[in-house]
C-alpha cells in the first residue's frame, strides 16, 4: 500500500520542522538562480509590452497623419527637400535594421538560460539527495550549505551529468512524436537520480552505464506516473505564490517540493535499491 499526496507532504512537514532554516540555506543557491529568471522573465514580458504598445501608438498615429491629409509645417519647407527625405529614409533604416532590434534583446544572451538550467539541475539533484536522507534519517542527517554541491566531485559528477543529458534527449526526441508521450517518459525517467543514489552505496556504479538507471526508474515507475503527475499538480497553487512577490516565496516552496518527492521516491522504492547488497551477501553464502 502506497501514501497518498497528502500522506507524503505530511512526511515532507515532519521532516523540515524546526529545521525549515536549515532547508532554505541548503537550497538557497538553486532557489536564487530561479528567482533571477523570474525577474528575468518579467523584464522580458515588460518589454515585449512596451515595445508593442510602441508599435501600436505608432501605427495609430499613422494612420490619423494619412486620413487628415496633414500638410508639411513652413520650418520643413525651409530644407531641402531631397536632403531631408534622404536625411530621414537614412535614419529610418539605420534604425530598424540595427538599433530598434538590438532593443529588443530584453533577455540574456541565449546560451546563458541552457546553462543555468543545467547548473540549476545539477543542484537540485544533490539537494534532492540531502532531502532524502533526511526524510530516511530525520534530525540524524544534517542539512548544511556545502551540501547542495555535494555531487561536484570525482565520482558522481560525470554519471549524474550523463544521466541529465540522456534524460533530455530521450524526453525531447519523444515529444518530436507528441507532446503527450514526452510528458510521460518524463515521469518514468524522473526516478533514475535516486536509484543511483541508493545503489552507490553498495556497488560500483562507475561499472554501469547511464541508461541502467533510467531503465529501472521505468521499471519502477509503471503504474505510478499518474501518481507523481498529481503530486506535481497539487503543488501549482504553491508556486503561484511563492512566485508573485519576485520569487521569494520560492525559498520555501522548493524545499518543501524537493522533500515531498523524496519522500515518494522512499515510499514507492520500498528500500528495493538498498537491499541489493543484502541479498548479494545472502545468495553468496548459501551458494555452495
Amino acid at each position: 500500500m502506497y501514501k497518498t499526496s497528502g500522506q507524503l507532504k505530511q512526511e515532507a512537514k515532519d521532516s523540515l520542522r524546526g529545521r525549515w532554516k536549515d532547508a532554505v540555506i541548503l537550497n538557497l543557491v538553486p532557489s536564487l538562480l530561479q528567482i533571477l529568471s523570474v525577474f528575468l522573465m518579467g523584464l522580458i514580458i515588460a518589454g515585449i509590452i512596451f515595445f508593442v504598445s510602441m508599435f501600436t501608438a505608432s501605427s495609430s498615429f499613422e494612420s490619423f497623419d494619412s486620413q487628415k491629409g496633414i500638410e508639411r509645417t513652413n520650418i520643413e519647407q525651409l530644407f531641402d527637400e531631397d536632403f531631408f527625405d534622404e536625411g530621414v529614409t537614412e535614419w529610418n533604416s539605420g534604425y530598424n535594421n540595427s538599433n530598434f532590434n538590438t532593443s529588443l534583446q530584453v533577455g540574456p544572451p541565449s546560451f546563458v538560460t541552457p546553462i543555468m538550467n543545467l547548473v540549476i539541475s545539477l543542484l537540485m539533484v544533490g539537494i534532492s539527495f540531502t532531502f532524502l536522507d533526511v526524510v530516511r534519517k530525520r534530525e540524524d542527517q544534517s542539512m548544511e550549505f556545502k551540501d547542495a554541491f555535494r555531487i561536484f566531485n570525482g565520482v558522481d559528477f560525470i554519471p549524474i551529468f550523463l544521466i541529465n543529458i540522456l534524460t533530455y534527449v530521450f524526453t525531447f526526441l519523444w515529444t518530436l512524436l507528441l507532446v503527450i508521450p514526452g510528458i510521460v517518459k518524463r515521469y518514468s525517467y524522473s526516478q533514475s537520480y535516486f536509484i543511483y543514489k541508493d545503489l552507490a552505496t553498495h556497488k560500483d556504479v562507475r561499472t554501469m552505464g547511464a541508461t541502467s538507471f533510467i531503465s529501472e526508474s521505468k521499471e519502477l515507475m509503471k503504474g505510478h506516473k499518474a501518481r507523481l503527475f498529481w503530486l506535481d499538480v497539487s503543488f501549482i497553487g504553491w508556486y503561484i505564490l511563492g512566485s508573485i512577490p519576485f520569487g521569494i516565496g520560492l525559498l520555501w516552496v522548493n524545499p518543501y517540493v524537493q522533500t515531498t518527492k523524496a519522500a515518494f521516491y522512499d515510499d514507492l522504492s520500498k528500500g528495493k535499491f538498498l537491499l541489493a547488497e543484502e541479498v548479494d551477501e545472502e545468495e553468496e553464502w548459501t551458494s555452495f
